[in-house]
């Protein structure tokens, strides 16, 4: 292989990369700003984006049954489609291969969008409720400080790890029956704290989070309406 082919080769596993990265929300702001700009300039990268995004959409939209099919089937069940479908028992093994490597790429696709849907909700519900706009003026100064650092961490994917750790102990804080500095913060402290389990890619915690919420507030009031509504779009 020549050196000109080494390095369009490089440049196609470099941009494959970058654009599974930002299709799984990897890329940080700046980083996925830069990308996006680049995709505007440059065509052929935007036509590869543009095809893997059709590909992991296509596979997420696959047909049910097959995709039903390919989870449930066990080793003896792909045998025997085999041995039915080649006639003879000695090709089973060289079918297994291949339908092992298309189930594995069926999951890997699934589970590629599913992670970029995941995060792709927490990154559009993150400045529903900006801090700008709660801030009461009369409470303390150092809690709103505090809120509003953990809740743009969660708006930026900043520090996610000890941000949520730190929303979830506030978040018990809140909830609870004596009044203290969290209390009036207690929906968008939970709401925050959900939209950061979702960029991190936590589901199960994040619907934890808001079906606790919907308990809480009721369907009529803002914070009810939007937490059901983000529910069930997970």
């Amino acid at each position: 292989m020549t050196y000109i082919e080494d390095t369009v080769k490089e440049k196609d596993l470099l941009n494959d990369d970058r654009i599974s990265r930002y299709m799984q929300g990897k890329m940080d702001v700046d980083e996925e700003s830069a990308f996006i700009e680049e995709l505007k300039k440059d065509e052929d990268l935007r036509s590869l984006a543009i095809a893997q995004a059709r590909l992991v959409k296509g596979m997420k939209q696959a047909d049910n049954e097959l995709k039903d099919a390919f989870r449930q089937a066990d080793e003896q069940t792909i045998k025997r489609i085999a041995t039915k479908v080649t006639g003879s028992k000695r090709h089973y093994a060289q079918w297994l291969a291949i339908a092992a490597s298309i189930l594995f790429v069926v999951f890997i696709g699934f589970k590629s969008y599913d992670y970029y849907d995941t995060t792709s909700l927490g990154r559009l519900h993150a400045n529903d409720f900006p801090m700008s706009s709660i801030i009461r003026g009369d409470s303390n100064a150092d809690v709103e400080e505090e809120l509003t650092t953990l809740f743009n961490n969660v708006a930026e994917g900043k520090d996610l790890d000890n941000t949520t750790s730190r929303l979830a102990t506030l978040w018990e804080l809140a909830k609870q029956d004596t009044y203290n500095d969290y209390t009036d913060y207690a929906p968008y402290i939970g709401w925050n704290l959900a939209i950061g389990y979702l960029r991190k890619y936590e589901k199960a915690k994040a619907k934890d989070i808001l079906e606790e919420m919907e308990k809480m507030y009721p369907e009529e009031t803002t914070m009810g309406n939007k937490v059901r509504i983000l529910r069930k779009k997970i």
